[in-house]
């Protein structure tokens, strides 16, 4: 007759986690299947429907997110007119995928105006402007002196005017001058959360499955969600150890990949996981911790990427000067080719914004720390649950800990709760992107302009009016990439 009683915790399954403790009683067997204390089976009807909809739900509205930013990048990479921006011309040497040549020839205003924009574009970052540099990094400029000489603000195109003197310098951008962008972000998010909606919702059918059915081992699905899992996860390693080796060159992988380590850490405790290698204890308890380790320092790069990603501009050149073209560059430069393409913060990738909000609902480190954060709460909360404040409650007496803490499994939220919440945050990302692409297709091609006031030069970087689909440098790498959360 097959059993179904009350089975060991996750913690019993192989020896201990965190530190040994007794059976908890919250955990349920079905034919030597374990589940987690959450989502727990019941006989309520209502209540089973209402989890296995929200899972549902989840899947539905993720995968449709994930069709609309497919169908954007198609759009954006096919439909694009690019002509007059041949990619292997001298001019886009010069003038990149923006619009820059135009109102580069186009006569500046007064030259009061002039004057003024030159004023405010001085006005940013101290460290930028004590070498005498600026950049422009929005559609318009803004003048908070109250002249009546002078105008309120001043858009992309009259700034740009402005430098029709200034001598243009010819770049080639390497790997590392991408900015990041809300598709490539979301897609990074959402396939995470996909994948491990799926594994929740077949975890979740399990739980109800016949008991006289033995338990079923890992399925063809599951394996395919691992291999992309193991897959990311080897990738990421590897393009975060170049970005660290190179980082000018190489740049810095998704800030999420951390979630599947942790995510297997917690399910091999659980069916299917459990029924394949319970016969081996001991294999089993260290891939848990080695599993959890690497989750850990994963997350620790993740902190060190984030807070790099955070920054408006980039701390190394990512644009490679080309000297030889310098000569033949519109304009007039005080300074020779040597001493132009020695002024490395000419080169540096400046972020460009096409909303003047001070913050941007549509950013997309916004929405991926907002992720971040909701992760990272549900991991440590977990371990701070189920020690920390089960030491408390048993007055640091190590017997009463071993109590208190089987009683904290009764709330262990767990896999489900973290993974959950963190996709129902993703999805409302996932708006926010769908709807940030569709207004993409009004941009038009302005970008970040760095500018040398000691040499009199001017660097055109990248648009990102097309989330950089319609740069065909390196474009099958990105793509693949972007699907894999590298």
């Amino acid at each position: 007759m097959p059993r179904y009683h009350n089975s060991p915790s996750e913690t019993d399954s192989y020896g201990f986690e965190y530190s040994t403790v007794e059976t908890n009683i919250n955990r349920d067997e079905i034919n030597d299947c374990k589940f987690p204390a959450f989502p727990a089976r019941t006989k309520n009807k209502v209540v089973r429907r209402a989890t296995t909809g929200a899972i549902w739900f989840g899947l539905v509205v993720l995968a449709s997110l994930i069709g609309i930013a497919v169908v954007a990048i198609v759009l954006f990479a096919v439909k694009t007119d690019n002509n007059g921006f041949d990619q292997n011309s001298s001019e886009y040497a010069l003038y990149k995928n923006s619009m820059f040549k135009d109102c580069y020839n186009v006569p500046p205003p007064v030259v009061n105006n002039c004057t003024a924009i030159e004023s405010i574009l001085r006005l940013g970052q101290d460290d930028i402007v004590a070498q005498n540099f600026g950049y422009v990094s929005k559609l318009n400029i803004f003048d908070s002196t109250n002249s009546e000489t002078r105008k309120s603000s001043y858009d992309w195109c009259e700034v740009v005017s402005c430098f029709n003197e200034f001598k243009i310098v010819p770049s080639s951008p390497r790997p590392s001058a991408f900015w990041a962008t809300t598709i490539a972000a979301y897609t990074k998010a959402a396939m995470i959360f996909l994948f491990a909606l799926w594994q929740l919702r077949k975890l979740q059918k399990a739980l109800y499955s016949n008991r006289r059915n033995p338990c079923k081992k890992i399925e063809w699905d599951v394996w395919g969600i691992m291999a992309w899992d193991v897959v990311s996860a080897v990738w990421w390693w590897i393009d975060f150890g170049r970005h660290l080796n190179n980082p000018t060159e190489f740049p810095a992988p998704g800030m999420l990949s951390w979630v599947s380590l942790w995510k297997y850490g917690y399910l091999i405790s659980f069916h299917p996981y459990n029924c394949a290698i319970e016969h081996a204890p001991t294999t089993a308890w260290v891939t848990k911790w080695t599993l959890y380790t690497l989750a850990v320092v994963q997350w620790i790069a993740s902190v060190y990427i984030w807070k790099a990603s955070a920054d408006t501009v980039s701390k190394y050149p990512t644009y490679e000067c080309l000297a030889s073209q310098i000569s033949a560059a519109p304009g007039t430069s005080t300074c020779s080719v040597d001493q132009i393409c020695s002024r490395e913060l000419l080169f540096h990738a400046y972020h460009f914004a096409f909303s003047n909000e001070v913050m941007d609902v549509k950013d997309p480190n916004l929405g991926v720390f907002v992720v971040f954060i909701f992760l990272t709460l549900g991991f440590f909360s977990r371990v701070y649950m189920l020690n920390f404040f089960a030491l408390v409650e048993s007055g640091f007496h190590m017997e009463r800990f071993k109590k208190a803490k089987q009683e904290m499994y009764k709330y262990d939220f767990g896999y489900a709760g973290s993974i959950g919440l963190s996709a129902f945050i993703s999805i409302i990302f996932g708006a926010l992107t769908a709807a940030g692409a569709i207004m993409a297709f009004q941009n038009g091609r302005e970008a970040a302009v760095a500018v040398d006031w000691a040499c009199q030069t001017v660097h055109v970087t990248l648009s990102p009016w097309r989330y950089y689909f319609d740069v065909q440098y390196q474009i099958p790498l990105r793509a693949v990439k972007m699907w894999f959360n590298v």
